[in-house]
């Protein structure tokens, strides 16, 4: 009998270029990710990533495009019961192509590397495209919280894979 591999455990494909997140991927960011959000808090964001980083507790990653500059951003942030995947994001010029189920695989590696239990993933109920992604990978609802979305507040589906202890 054969075991099927949760799709968000398989690698990612190794055509999608994915690295660590810098400092100099800030203006890139704003073009491609988050034209609303201004320079200093995209800095101030990355800033934090990178502290939780250099502390052995998380990541955060881009996803490199033709013209060598980021079009998609995504982290994890391990936290003391779960991990979390978050602020995922693909520019809107470049969805559909498989590059955030790639983002997706490659931080679920990292949550494995740093020894998580589990991997939580959450979308506003409003966002039934990320949803349907984050199920089709094999992530399981877990709980719905109210948080901030957007100016307003809004149930947030979080999922959640839990890896097998070894």
């Amino acid at each position: 009998m054969t075991q099927t591999v949760i799709p968000a455990l398989q690698p990612p494909d190794p055509n999608v270029p994915i690295r660590p997140v810098r400092y100099a991927d800030v203006d890139a960011l704003h073009r491609n990710c988050w034209p609303e959000r201004d320079l200093e808090s995209i800095y101030s964001f990355i800033g934090r990533i990178h502290h939780t980083a250099r502390n052995g507790r998380g990541i955060g990653v881009v996803v490199i495009g033709p013209a060598d500059e980021a079009i998609g951003y995504g982290q994890f942030v391990l936290w003391p019961r779960c991990g979390e995947i978050s602020d995922l994001i693909i520019a809107p010029d470049y969805r559909g192509r498989g590059l955030g189920t790639a983002l997706i695989q490659y931080l679920m590696r990292a949550a494995r590397d740093m020894n998580a239990s589990c991997v939580d993933i959450g979308a506003a109920q409003s966002n039934p495209r990320a949803l349907e992604l984050y199920r089709r990978l094999g992530f399981q609802d877990s709980y719905v919280q109210n948080m901030p979305v957007n100016g307003t507040n809004e149930p947030v589906i979080y999922l959640r894979i839990k890896f097998k202890s070894e």
